[in-house]
């Protein structure tokens, strides 16, 4: 029998273009319950709010997984993980695989690596909400062509990160949400009922249409 409870954390994917406000959507949770992991986004936004930051470079995995070690096995206060952001994770994960080969550009073989990773990495921390923490991860977006059913191409927005991995990314959480913001008002919401343009989603019966 399925309860009326979820007896663990919400994973939620926020994506929307830069500058639109992902940062400081995160600044509204509470400072001494919230953890933010910025993985070299900008953190002017934060200043001032009393929120604890942490970094985590691409090219330091192991600050990445003592960070991780922390939060699944040690006591703290913290109810909300923030990763602000995890394209921007995966543009250096990318690039410190081709630095680290010497190379100019990126091959088949950065990308590979790269998703291999990524994918490991987040599903790790989507994990987290076993442990009855909520995992908030922010995100660019993107444009891209993706396949119907019948098999024709609709153009859809969605959450920046590798082609294969971004579509399975959404999958793993409870929420995907898109950002948005009225040009005059400068009001935000999230959208995360069905959408033909942007992929969104919730698990969540009543609350499809988003709020402020």
């Amino acid at each position: 029998k399925i309860g009326c409870t979820i007896d663990r954390g919400i994973a939620i994917v926020v994506y929307a273009n830069p500058g639109v406000g992902k940062t400081t959507l995160a600044s509204t949770l509470p400072a001494g319950e919230t953890r933010i992991i910025n993985t070299e986004a900008g953190v002017g936004t934060l200043l001032g709010t009393g929120h604890v930051v942490r970094d985590i470079k691409a090219d330091n995995w192991p600050k990445r997984q003592e960070r991780y070690k922390y939060l699944k096995t040690e006591k703290h206060p913290f109810k909300n993980v923030v990763l602000d952001n995890v394209s921007q994770l995966e543009q250096w994960t990318v690039q410190h695989y081709t630095d680290k080969r010497k190379k100019e550009f990126p091959e088949l073989r950065e990308w590979g690596d790269t998703a291999s990773k990524m994918r490991k990495w987040l599903l790790e921390w989507r994990d987290l909400t076993y442990n009855k923490i909520n995992v908030v991860f922010n995100a660019w977006e993107m444009q891209r062509e993706m396949k119907r059913d019948e098999g024709s191409l609709k153009s859809i927005v969605l959450p920046k990160l590798g082609k294969k991995l971004a579509p399975d990314f959404c999958g793993w959480v409870d929420v995907v949400a898109h950002l948005e913001t009225h040009e005059k008002s400068g009001k935000r919401w999230l959208k995360i009922g069905e959408d033909s343009q942007y992929l969104t989603k919730t698990q969540f019966k009543g609350i499809e249409n988003g709020e402020e």
